[in-house]
């Protein structure tokens, strides 16, 4: 040792009084931090960055006696945020607890970043005393099997970082970890004996597996390379040990029964059943077969296929199988229904003696499903064994039909989208009550969210969110006034922003999505006839809102009618003003507006105009309908109507571009990323390509996952609607009627056209959110210079423009825009109709006339 480095030792020692004989005491270096609490620390410095990491102090603590995960707040002696939590979750929840309580702050949905508010204040707000906060419930779930297609499909690890540290700040504790599991099953059944080819013929494209992994489809927009199998399993091991360190609960795939084609030459003489087709797709990609649960095969199979995955992904004990997902089983008999169940179980259990089943309630949803079918089947699994996800509870619980599924647990789930399609919807009243009343009488113990798509409505996430953190009713209100706050910062403060979202939680977001209107932009347009029937989604009933056609058949809207819904459209359109306004204000005091605002500015807008769409549309076929059946040239009518629905689509897409959150370019570039050649990068294309649209080759089910992306409206709507506009407008032109099997088989030829093709989009937005919104209220929702006379409380009966079918908007001054576009219109009546005539006048409380002054 050098005698300066001595020298040091003993000089320090002396300082210490640690020398002159006194006796020298081991000094223990600081505590390792625990994995949760360096999780925790994880998503805080990610959120916040390094800036304000260090105002924050991490402890962990036990649980008290019957508490779930559980968090406290305080304030340290040296002045900082302390937060002690039960695992990394709690720790996580409570760090965001504190930014929504204290800093004003939220953490939402938005492409990279675009929905977060984290302006904090400086300095950090004390909590001047002490905090303690216990879920309501043990479990928080996340996912549905679908939004592992609608959503994730292309995500690489930094989006699925960001996920899993959204899912901690919002106390998610059991979310679905399904990626990768392909890779799984192909290592399971290629030990067994199958060949690459035959499981080629069984995974379908990577946009499609959440159905492949339900034995709906198989095959189809494959193959599924080994490459990809093998990428998607290393993101799945990246996402398990985040999850795993936070305190999560992962679950993982289990083995249901869908089995490739080929497990029939490994095993001579196995039970499999042919599934019938699903939603008019051919043999080629549909008729998986499905092991037989009372097969002798079965348990062995199931126990080899978990421990196969326990050694590639290790275990967390809760599994989710769905067996008879949107299928019927082959026969009713109770003895083989318990029997079919016990099997699945008894698969698991023999792999994992703690294996949980996870079970989606939606099955029971078909008429198939009673008392004397539900309980053997339930019945023949523990209770402490099953978890069951009563998936659609906000709207139409299954719990309260079947006894609390005679005495399993469930979650109350929300699931609130189907397919990504966009509305603003969601029954903010239902969720703010219904938890925490059917907790206190039921088997309830968990709360979840199960939307097929997400990235959709933040507000309505929040809040559910909300509830598995409180034993309370939450006052929609007041929680809405600090959302607002939270969401936009400063600007949340704006009266006309206040006053914006009263109107949106008074009208849309007292609806669920299947009671509220989808518009038409999206729908492939029919051709209008004079006995027109249109057809209607059964509100509530979401296997009716999918857009289904045989290939080459005749298109048809499915769309929810207007008049018997109580839908707010006017209070859309009144909320849209006042946003603008809000907006106007708020980038007058700074030199941009905030992601989250620029968000809700376009959706809002969005909405208004797909509304308006629709409107114009029932104007153009109302047009070709009378010169259809009376002979009456219309075409400078459908001329004056039809360029006002081109303007709009292209509106709409101008609207979407200014923000990053609706670009088709970033779907489909994101997908050509998991290529690794120009082959497989076309083929990625072409996935993320029909599920928006066409969904099956020949349309099946088509627009089911329809989206508002600039892009896709401006190319692929607007294309078809051109078409449709064009058609008519010949037909009224020539005289000749259309051919409509024709028709139906051109568009679908240009839709297939257009799926198979690779032009690029934009993957950039383009700045000017609040020019352009303010260009498209003065177009769309301010009234135009045109007086109208006021006739309180009397209607008009007869003289429809549209006869049969009310517009949409009941915004006054937007049905001024709209009177002053059709030449026939003189007027119209509140209830959203306008008139060739205004004669005839009848007295009606709550109806009024507008008549135009010559």
């Amino acid at each position: 040792m050098a005698r300066s480095a001595c020298l040091s030792l003993v000089l320090l020692g002396s300082v210490l009084g640690l020398c002159l004989g006194a006796r020298l005491h081991k000094v223990d270096p600081p505590p390792t931090p625990s994995p949760a609490v360096e999780a925790a620390y994880g998503v805080i410095q990610r959120m916040v960055g390094e800036e304000y990491t260090g105002n924050f102090i991490l402890c962990q603590i036990e649980a008290n006696a019957g508490e779930n995960d559980t968090f406290e707040l305080r304030q340290s002696p040296a002045g900082q945020i302390e937060i002690c939590g039960t695992n990394g979750v709690a720790l996580a929840k409570g760090f965001y607890w504190y930014l929504r309580k204290y800093c004003n702050a939220t953490v939402t949905w938005g492409h990279h970043g675009t929905g977060d508010n984290l302006e904090l204040p400086s300095p950090l707000p004390a909590v001047a005393k002490t905090v303690r906060v216990s879920s309501s419930v043990k479990w928080r779930y996340y996912m549905n099997v679908c939004t592992v297609s609608y959503s994730s499909a292309w995500w690489d690890w930094r989006r699925w970082e960001r996920e899993i540290d959204w899912m901690a700040m919002h106390g998610i504790n059991l979310p679905l970890a399904f990626t990768g599991q392909e890779y799984v099953v192909a290592e399971y059944y290629l030990s067994l004996g199958m060949t690459e080819k035959e499981l080629q013929a069984y995974f379908s494209g990577p946009a499609f597996l959440a159905w492949n992994r339900m034995g709906n489809i198989r095959g189809w927009a494959g193959p599924l390379t080994p490459d990809n199998r093998r990428a998607q399993f290393e993101l799945q091991l990246q996402s398990l040990v985040r999850m795993r360190a936070l305190g999560m609960t992962p679950v993982l795939s289990g083995f249901s029964g869908h089995v490739p084609a080929a497990l029939a030459r490994i095993m001579p003489g196995v039970k499999l059943t042919l599934s019938h087709g699903w939603n008019h797709f051919n043999s080629t990609f549909t008729g998986v077969r499905l092991l037989d649960p009372t097969d002798k095969h079965f348990v062995p199979l199931a126990k080899g296929y978990y421990e196969m995955q326990e050694s590639l992904m290790g275990t967390d004990h809760v599994y989710n199988v769905d067996t008879f997902n949107e299928m019927v089983p082959s026969s009713s008999d109770p003895h083989y229904l318990a029997n079919t169940s016990a099997a699945v179980y008894q698969g698991m259990h023999a792999a994992d003696p703690q294996g949980v089943w996870l079970m989606q309630g939606w099955l029971f949803r078909n008429s198939f499903w009673t008392e004397k079918t539900v309980k053997p089947y339930l019945d023949a699994v523990p209770s402490s064994n099953m978890i069951i996800l009563d998936l659609y509870t906000e709207q139409s619980p299954m719990w309260s039909r079947f006894d609390s599924y005679y005495g399993k647990p469930f979650i109350w789930c929300m699931l609130h989208n189907f397919g990504g399609r966009r509305s603003l919807c969601g029954n903010l009243s239902r969720i703010a009550t219904g938890p925490a009343a059917d907790r206190l009488v039921s088997t309830m113990n968990g709360i979840g969210l199960t939307p097929e798509a997400i990235e959709q409505n933040p507000v309505v996430y929040e809040m559910m969110l909300e509830t598995g953190w409180t034993t309370e009713a939450i006052d929609v209100p007041s929680w809405i006034t600090d959302y607002v706050y939270g969401r936009y910062g400063a600007a949340g403060a704006n009266p006309s922003l206040q006053e914006a979202w009263v109107q949106l939680t008074e009208s849309v977001y007292q609806f669920n999505f299947g009671q509220t209107y989808l518009g038409k932009l999206h729908s492939s347009p029919r051709i209008p006839s004079v006995k027109q029937t249109w057809e209607f989604a059964e509100p509530g009933n979401p296997s009716t809102m999918g857009y289904t056609r045989k290939e080459h058949a005749a298109h048809h809207y499915q769309t929810q009618r207007t008049e018997n819904l109580g839908y707010g459209f006017a209070g859309v359109t009144s909320a849209w003003r006042l946003m603008v306004s809000g907006a106007v204000a708020a980038q007058a005091k700074s030199a941009s507006i905030s992601g989250p605002l620029s968000y809700d500015l376009v959706d809002v807008g969005r909405q208004v105009l797909v509304d308006t769409h629709a409107d114009l549309v029932t104007l153009a076929s109302a047009a070709y309908i009378r010169w259809k059946k009376n002979g009456t040239d219309t075409g400078a009518e459908l001329a004056a109507v039809g360029t006002a629905l081109l303007t709009i689509i292209k509106d709409i897409d101008s609207l979407l571009l200014t923000d990053p959150n609706y670009l088709l370019g970033n779907w489909l570039e994101t997908a050509k990323s998991w290529g690794t050649s120009d082959v497989e990068r076309r083929r990625m294309e072409l996935n993320a390509r029909y599920q928006v649209t066409l969904w099956g080759p020949g349309g099946q089910i088509d627009d089911y996952a329809e989206k508002h992306w600039a892009g896709l409206v401006g190319t692929y709507y607007y294309g078809r609607w051109n078409m449709w506009l064009t058609t008519l407008q010949n037909a009224v032109k020539t005289g000749k009627h259309v051919d409509t099997k024709t028709y139906s088989s051109e568009l679908l030829s240009w839709e297939q056209n257009w799926c198979q093709s690779n032009e690029s989009h934009a993957t950039e937005h383009a700045p000017g959110v609040v020019t352009v919104s303010q260009h498209l209220v003065r177009t769309w929702a301010i009234a135009p210079p045109t007086q109208y006379k006021l006739v309180p409380n009397t209607v008009v009966s007869k003289f429809d423009i549209h006869a049969g079918t009310a517009l949409v908007s009941r915004d006054i001054a937007q049905m001024k825009v709209l009177c002053d576009l059709e030449p026939l219109c003189v007027g119209f009546i509140s209830t959203g109709y306008l008139k060739t005539a205004v004669d005839e006048r009848k007295a009606l409380q709550g109806c009024d006339l507008y008549v135009k002054v010559a």
